[in-house]
C-alpha cells in the first residue's frame, strides 16, 4: 500500500510563474518519491497510471504509434542531419523547424491498486479529485480530502511550510486517516454541481454579451445612418426584432437553457438541496446551486463564524478588528481594506432574504418581520452620525436583511454540519419531507373538494331558481 500526499496548484501565476502540482509518494518500503505535473494532461496521466517518469532515446524497432503523443520527445534536426531519409512518423515541421523524434517513455507511475491518496478538502483540486475517486473505484484505490483548517493546525504543530503539503499530507493520510473525508459518490455530485454552475453562468454570460452586441450595433446604425432617416419605431422595438432574427443570439439562449436543465438534473441528485434547501420557501434551484457551490463542503469550516466571515455576513468587531466604530461594523467593501470575503456566495444570501421578504407568511419572512421589529424598537429615532441619517425606514430595512442572512447562515453551518455527522438525522428530515408533502396534497384535495361542492351548489341554486 502506498500512501499519496497531493498538493495541488493553479500551473501558472498571473506573473506566468510555474506552479506545478506536487505529489509525494510513501512507498511501503517507507521510500519517498516526488513528482511535479505541470499541466492538465499530467494530472489526467496521473489519474490513469501513465505519467511518464523515466525517458530513453527511440529505437528503431519502436512502434510510435503506441505511445501517447503528449509522451514523445522532440528535438531539432542538426545542420548535418539528412533529414529525408528519417521516416515520416518520426519527423515533423514545426513552423519553419524540422523536429526529429528523440526520446520516448521507458517507465510510468500514477494512481494504483490500494493507493491512498490524501488532499486538501475544496479549492483548485476539486476536478482531480473527483477524476482520482471516479479512477480509484475501479483499480481499488481511495482518495482522501482534509479540510483546510485542520492542515493549517498540522502545519503549525510540526513546524512545516506550506510548500511543503504534499509531503506532509502523504504523512497525515498514512498516520491520521480519521482527520480525513472520503471522496465518494456524493462528494463527486457537489464537484459536478460545481462545474454545472460555472457552466451555467457561463451560457448566461455570453447570452448577455451577444444582447449588448446586438444593441450597440443597432445603435451605431441609426446615428451612423448616411441617409439620416429616423427609425420607424423606438429603438428598444428595434432592438427586440433584431434578437428575434439573430441566429447566434438563438444559439447562446439554447444553450442556456441546455445549462439550465442540467444544473437542475444534477442539484435533484444532492441531498444538501432535498433535504434542506427545497423544503424552505423562496429557496429555488438558481440562489440553492449559487450557495452550494460557493460553499462547496461544510466541513471546511470549523464553525458557523468561520462559514459567516466567508460568505460576509459577519460583524467586524473584536479580536482582529479591534475596537470598531459601530458605523464600520458591517461588512462592505471599503478604501484601504480587504474584501476577503465570497463575493458569489454572499450575492446568494442578499437574494435569497430578498425571497423571504417578498414572502412575508413564510418561515423565515415572519423572521425577518421579527427582526426588523426588534430593530426599530431598539432604534425608534432616525439619526444623524457625520452626516448621514441612520435607522430610517430604509436603513432599518436593510439591518434586518442583513441581520437575518446571518441567523440563516448560522442556521445553514449546524443543520448541514449535523446532516453530514449523522446519517439518522438525513432519515428524520426526509420523513418530515415525506410528512410535509402529505399535508399539501391532503390539503390540495380538501381544497378541491370544496370547489366542487360550491360549484354544485351554485348550479342546484341556478336550477331552483330557473324553476
Amino acid at each position: 500500500m502506498r500512501h499519496i500526499g497531493i498538493q495541488h496548484r493553479r500551473k501558472k501565476t498571473a506573473a506566468g510563474e510555474a506552479r506545478p502540482t506536487r505529489v509525494c509518494i510513501i512507498g511501503e518500503d517507507k521510500n519517498v518519491t516526488e513528482y511535479e505535473l505541470e499541466d492538465e494532461m499530467s494530472e489526467l496521466d496521473f489519474v490513469h497510471g501513465i505519467f511518464p517518469t523515466q525517458f530513453r532515446a527511440v529505437e528503431d524497432s519502436d512502434d510510435i504509434a503506441t505511445f501517447k503523443p503528449n509522451h514523445i520527445k522532440w528535438r531539432k534536426a542538426k545542420k548535418d542531419e539528412r533529414v529525408e531519409e528519417i521516416p515520416e512518423n518520426r519527423r515533423r515541421m514545426d513552423g519553419k523547424i524540422c523536429m526529429v523524434l528523440d526520446k520516448v517513455p521507458a517507465a510510468y507511475d500514477g494512481l494504483q491498486s490500494g493507493d491512498v491518496v490524501g488532499m486538501v478538502l475544496g479549492g483548485s483540486g476539486d476536478r482531480f479529485a473527483f477524476a482520482l475517486s471516479k479512477r480509484g473505484e475501479k483499480v481499488g484505490a481511495s482518495v482522501y480530502r482534509l479540510p483546510s483548517f485542520a492542515l493549517k493546525e498540522w502545519r503549525e504543530t510540526l513546524d512545516k511550510e506550506k510548500e511543503d503539503d504534499a509531503d506532509l499530507l502523504a504523512q497525515l493520510v498514512c498516520d491520521s486517516q480519521s482527520d480525513f473525508y472520503l471522496v465518494n459518490r456524493r462528494e463527486r455530485s457537489l464537484i459536478q454541481l460545481g462545474q454545472a454552475y460555472r457552466d451555467r453562468m457561463d451560457a448566461m454570460k455570453a447570452r448577455m454579451g451577444c444582447e449588448q452586441r446586438i444593441r450597440q450595433n443597432l445603435v451605431g446604425l441609426v446615428f451612423c445612418s448616411e441617409e439620416g432617416q429616423y427609425p420607424q419605431g423606438t429603438i428598444e422595438v428595434l432592438y427586440e426584432q433584431a434578437k428575434s432574427n439573430d441566429k447566434i443570439l438563438a444559439g447562446y439562449v439554447a444553450e442556456e437553457k441546455e445549462r439550465d436543465k442540467n444544473l437542475a438534473k444534477i442539484l435533484g441528485q444532492i441531498n444538501i438541496y432535498e433535504e434542506l434547501f427545497e423544503p424552505i420557501e423562496g429557496v429555488g434551484p438558481a440562489i440553492a446551486a449559487r450557495l452550494i457551490v460557493a460553499i462547496g463542503d461544510i466541513r471546511r469550516f470549523a464553525t458557523d463564524a468561520k462559514l459567516k466571515a466567508y460568505l460576509g455576513v459577519h460583524v467586524m468587531n473584536g479580536g482582529k478588528y479591534g475596537d470598531r466604530p459601530t458605523n464600520k461594523q458591517f461588512v462592505r467593501r471599503r478604501a484601504g481594506e480587504v474584501a476577503n470575503w465570497q463575493e458569489d456566495g454572499r450575492q446568494a444570501l442578499y437574494l435569497l432574504v430578498d425571497q423571504f421578504n417578498r414572502r412575508a407568511d413564510s418561515v423565515w419572512g415572519k423572521k425577518l418581520r421579527e427582526i426588523k421589529a426588534r430593530l426599530r424598537e431598539k432604534h425608534p429615532e432616525v439619526v444623524e452620525v457625520e452626516g448621514k441619517k441612520r435607522y430610517t425606514d430604509g436603513h432599518i430595512h436593510k439591518m434586518a436583511l442583513w441581520r437575518t442572512a446571518t441567523k440563516f447562515t448560522q442556521w445553514l453551518w449546524k443543520q448541514w454540519t449535523r446532516l453530514e455527522s449523522n446519517p439518522e438525522y438525513a432519515q428524520q428530515l426526509k420523513q418530515v419531507k415525506l410528512e410535509r408533502e402529505r399535508d399539501k396534497h391532503f390539503a390540495a384535495k380538501q381544497k378541491r373538494q370544496a370547489k366542487k361542492q360550491q360549484t354544485e351548489q351554485v348550479e342546484t341554486a341556478g336550477e331552483q331558481s330557473a324553476q
